[in-house]
């Protein structure tokens, strides 16, 4: 079995692309996942709001989550300039 998680693929202008996926904390198969893939900085806490506004303003009918979640990207090298 595999922990609960959600993958994101996050791409800037100028930055390496990022694919990963972030766990949820507490769930009960962080400690056994079958392809070792979780590490402690892939554990996010997801908040469970009841019904009502979403962060993006939108109204909703049922309980939703919410994951504040800081995503680091690297820079890209800087290619020579050619004569």
């Amino acid at each position: 079995m595999r922990p609960a998680h959600i993958h994101f693929m996050v791409n800037k202008p100028g930055f390496d692309a990022l694919v990963t996926h972030i766990f949820v904390d507490g769930d009960e198969y962080l400690d056994s996942d079958a392809v070792f893939g979780v590490r402690s900085s892939c554990i996010g806490d997801y908040v469970r709001h009841s019904a009502g506004t979403a962060p993006d303003g939108r109204r909703m009918s049922v309980p939703f989550h919410v994951l504040d979640y800081t995503f680091k990207l690297e820079t890209l090298p800087q290619l020579a300039m050619a004569s």
